[in-house]
């Protein structure tokens, strides 16, 4: 490859010289441009959207579909959190970043757990906490699967944008990324009349 490229430098001088004319240097090619990364930082196209509290059966208000955004959400950064601290050289202490999100949410996280929990109560038998927890493994058990199925370097490079700007959202910032994704995913869920 070093041959190629000195062979044609040289005949760019040689013609350049030839003609007269001063020595002229060969233009680099422009780098490579990365791979894009379809859709918005905030909803990257790993997978297709499905909701999993109605699962069950039954109608949703848009409060719970917020509730379901808000813990999933949560859950990828848990996972971001754990899977891209090597990808990410944990230069940012992301497991730490999400116990922060999670302490400074700790209001609504409390009031989607028990709006989730007593939502699946009336679609499935058994106690509200036990099925918000059962509910919370399975989501976190799906995105540990996803994280395997598009490899974690993918993975990271598409959740590394929508973790810090989570991490980093006040109260009024995360209400409205929450609004966005009640609105993208609005069409998923049976809602109630």
């Amino acid at each position: 490859m070093k041959a190629v490229a000195a062979a044609v430098v040289s005949a760019l001088i040689l013609a350049a010289c030839g003609n007269g004319s001063a020595p002229q240097t060969a233009a680099l090619p422009a780098p490579p441009v990365p791979p894009r990364i379809t859709g918005d930082v905030l909803f990257p196209d790993l997978q297709q959207f499905e909701p999993r509290i109605t699962a069950a059966g039954g109608c949703v208000t848009d409060r719970e579909i917020t509730a379901e955004q808000f813990i999933a959400l949560r859950t990828s950064m848990m996972v971001t959190g754990l899977t891209c601290r090597g990808v990410y050289d944990d230069v940012d202490n992301l497991f730490g970043a999400y116990q922060q999100f999670t302490v400074d949410n700790a209001q609504l996280l409390r009031e989607t757990q028990t709006l989730i929990g007593r939502y699946l109560s009336q679609h499935q038998r058994g106690h509200f906490a036990r099925l918000f927890d059962t509910y919370q493994t399975s989501l976190a058990n799906e995105e540990a699967l996803l994280v395997t199925e598009v490899s974690a370097s993918r993975y990271c490079q598409a959740q590394r944008e929508r973790f810090f700007r989570l991490a980093e959202a006040t109260p009024e910032e995360l209400e409205e990324i929450l609004n966005q994704a009640v609105e993208r995913y609005r069409d998923e869920y049976t809602l109630c009349s």
